[in-house]
Parts: structure tokens; C-alpha cells; sequence
């Protein structure tokens, strides 16, 4: 079976709607959309080492839940190490050669304490 003449099997375009959709899809990639927290933003409102892991307030003037602040609790991880990096991602990813939060708890101080027994139960 071809592509020719006669053939059952025709190629069409992408409609428009498909090609608007990645797009968007893209651009959500790329640029955070508005209430989102910008990872090139931010200030470090605590942190403290729990063993070879990580807990950290951060504040994303961009984001407009909880006025903006992630407590996030990182896995073999020193505060230097976090910092070296150009930005800071408080969503999990697996993408390799910058450090992902393996956990996120809400900004108040019972997910401080929270945050903090998660990191002394870690290897």
C-alpha cells in the first residue's frame, strides 16, 4: 500500500486548532505563565540542613498563591550546591544536572516542622 493514487491512506495538514495547542503547550514551557512562579526569581526566606538534605522557604514575587512562598525539601543536597544553580524550580522534575525538590509542603509553619521531620526520616 502507498501514498499514491488510489491509495486508502491520505496526509492532511494539522488543523489549526492542533498547531495552536502545541504552541501553547510550548510557550507554558518556556514562559511561566502570569501567577507562576518565575524560577529566575526569587529570595531565600530560610533554610536549614537536615543531614545531607535540604529544606528551604523561598519567596517568588511572581506567584500568586500563598503569597508566593514554597517550602521545599531536597534530597542529598547542600545549601551551597542549591544556590550554585542559576534558577530554582519548585516543580518536580526529573531532568538531569540541577537539583528537583523530591517534596513540597504548604508555607506555614506546621509544613516548616513538617518539611523538617520528612527530612530527618531520609536516609
Amino acid at each position: 500500500m502507498g501514498v499514491g493514487p488510489g491509495s486508502r491512506h491520505r496526509y492532511s495538514s494539522p488543523s489549526p486548532t492542533v498547531i495552536e495547542r502545541i504552541v501553547e503547550r510550548v510557550v507554558e514551557k518556556v514562559i511561566p505563565s502570569p501567577g507562576n512562579p518565575n524560577p529566575a526569581k526569587y529570595t531565600v526566606l530560610s533554610s536549614l540542613e537536615v543531614g545531607k538534605h535540604l529544606v528551604v522557604m523561598l519567596h517568588y514575587p511572581d506567584c500568586k498563591n500563598y503569597e508566593g512562598k514554597k517550602i521545599l525539601l531536597y534530597e542529598n543536597c547542600r545549601y551551597a550546591d542549591l544556590m550554585k544553580q542559576k534558577y530554582i524550580d519548585p516543580h518536580f522534575s526529573q531532568a538531569r544536572g540541577f537539583y528537583s525538590p523530591i517534596a513540597r509542603f504548604e508555607p506555614t509553619p506546621r509544613g516548616w516542622e513538617m518539611a523538617i521531620r520528612a527530612a530527618e526520616r531520609l536516609p
